[in-house]
């Protein structure tokens, strides 16, 4: 089958491209740089230089597909062109839904972000469940209207389903959207870490090589117009530490950190910027996703896709063989 795919040289697309090429698919690829050190490698994929926002540079890379997952997109908590959030989240995803029309595909398969829920407060949250807060980010809020997007092309004819990872860690190339992979290998490498205060706060780990079966499931078995919760286990920032400080043996101190702490950092950040151009790691507005409960059910994938979740043990401890085994590369 040949299958087309946005978003490979990503962290997740990465992984999910090799897969379905590894099983006999014919993969088709869109890249924007064709000297990117993380486009897959294999026989079945074909690399095709284009981008999202560019419909004319989709419909050649599309051609004979009948299956697309759409993984690409801008993930970041600042950027100093805030219309470049739409332009690549929205209008790009609108780019390939129409293209994917007029190719005949059959079924795409969209990938968000539990981030577009926001935060849970007494239970994990469903896809059900309304956001209970504004958007304090440009990435959180183009993908919600991405989703919606996505669900209107149902509407015009094209089968489409909504896949939503939360925190995902797990072996694979080194982005920076992936900040939980870096949280590990600063820890197993002794250095100090920082934490939310207070450390009961609950997050959603999900393991890499559970998202790209999820996306597998949800192409295979997802119904048209919905969405699932591609989660893991629920799991506070303390006893996270504790699990990984029992696996890796590391004597890395954890300090809590109040959020006002975090602010005074987040106005030097800032402020820095201004100075230097130097994008900020942490922004004000952003203050409110880190000191937040996000914990998120993946009852609905489990149920109706056969979605499993690998036990936060034996991912931290693949995880932290595979960081060992680069660092010391």
């Amino acid at each position: 089958m040949k299958i087309f795919i946005t978003g490979a040289t990503g962290y997740i697309g990465h992984q999910l491209t090799l897969k379905l090429a590894r099983q006999n698919n014919i993969i088709h690829i869109l890249v924007r740089n064709l000297t990117s050190p993380f486009i897959p490698v294999h026989p079945n994929i074909i690399v095709f230089v284009g981008d999202i926002t560019n419909r004319e540079s989709m419909l050649k890379a599309l051609a004979g597909c009948e299956q697309v997952f759409h993984v690409a997109a801008l993930v970041n908590f600042f950027s100093k062109d805030p219309e470049l959030f739409y332009k690549i989240n929205v209008e790009g995803t609108r780019n390939l839904l129409n293209a994917s029309i007029d190719a005949g595909v059959k079924k795409l398969v969209f990938t968000s972000s539990c981030a577009v829920l926001g935060a849970s407060v007494n239970t994990a949250k469903t896809e059900k469940d309304p956001r209970i807060e504004s958007f304090s980010n440009n990435y959180d809020f183009t993908k919600f209207l991405a989703e919606n997007l996505v669900r209107e092309y149902v509407h015009k004819g094209l089968f489409t389903v909504i896949v939503s990872p939360s925190k995902v860690y797990g072996p694979g190339i080194e982005t920076h959207s992936i900040s939980i992979n870096s949280i590990i290998n600063r820890f197993i490498k002794h250095k100090i870490t920082f934490i939310p205060r207070p450390s009961a706060l609950l997050n959603t780990y999900c393991f890499i090589d559970d998202i790209v079966n999820g996306h597998m499931l949800a192409m295979k078995y997802g119904m048209g117009g919905e969405k699932y919760i591609l989660g893991g286990e629920i799991i506070s920032f303390k006893n996270f530490f504790q699990q990984l400080r029992m696996i890796s043996g590391s004597k890395a101190r954890v300090i809590e950190t109040p959020r006002s702490l975090v602010k005074c950092w987040a106005i030097g950040q800032w402020l820095h910027y201004l100075v230097s151009n130097k994008e900020p790691f942490v922004t004000i507005k952003g203050i409110k996703h880190v000191f937040a409960n996000k914990a998120y059910s993946s009852e609905k994938a489990i149920k109706e896709l056969g979605y499993q979740i690998t036990p936060l043990k034996e991912g931290l401890i693949q995880t932290i063989k595979y960081l060992q085994i680069k660092n010391h590369a």
